[in-house]
């Protein structure tokens, strides 16, 4: 789990919905401006970020509990 504070996953998680928008509105995915290229990232990789940080978020405000490891020692009483 990376570390980041509440406000940063939410930011974090703003900035990927956006950039899935502006792909779904069809801005540019892909052009060429002289010897340059540029290629978005595609879809499945956004989707998957945007789940990332929903998860991070809910972790970080209380919503969604971490999983816990509990160690037992059995004893003979």
């Amino acid at each position: 789990m990376a570390a980041h504070t509440l406000a940063e996953a939410q930011e974090m998680l703003s900035l990927w919905k956006e950039c899935e928008r502006q792909l779904a509105s069809g801005q540019a995915k892909r052009y060429r401006v002289g010897t340059r290229e540029f290629e978005a990232v595609d879809l499945p990789y956004i989707i998957s970020r945007i789940n990332y940080y929903a998860n991070q978020v809910a972790q970080l405000s209380g919503a969604k509990r971490a999983t816990r490891v509990v160690r037992v020692v059995p004893r003979d009483l």
